[in-house]
């Protein structure tokens, strides 16, 4: 917890997780992402970890391993053989740039902006 009403949550996205964030797409299975997301108004959850669900409230702050090989060891152990080749591949660069200049933006107005 960040502080009362804002939780950070690490989650780790394969192919069967999100295809869209914001306007921008990707193809299900040709991305492995680590996606922190800054949720926004948790104090009303009593629960450890708020269900995630698209359309909410939150940030998405998360960065993407294009290549596989940039996944951390200890990460790669955790998953075991979970991982398939071809997992951990994003084919297009302007995608991550886009996604990493959205990400500051989103993570800069979450400092200024108040509750509704």
């Amino acid at each position: 917890m960040v502080r009362k009403g804002i939780r950070l949550i690490t989650l780790m996205v394969s192919r069967d997780g999100f295809y869209k964030m914001s306007r921008l797409y990707v193809t299900p299975d040709s991305f492995f992402l680590k996606v922190r997301l800054l949720v926004l108004d948790t104090y009303k959850c009593s629960k450890p970890c708020p269900d995630i669900k698209l359309g909410s409230r939150y940030i998405v702050m998360g960065q993407i391993y294009h290549r596989r090989r940039h996944l951390p060891n200890d990460l790669l152990a955790l998953l075991g053989g979970k991982l398939k080749p071809g997992d951990g591949l994003l084919r297009s660069n302007n995608y991550v740039k886009r996604f990493n200049k959205r990400r500051h933006q989103k993570a800069l107005e979450a400092t200024r902006s108040k509750c509704r």
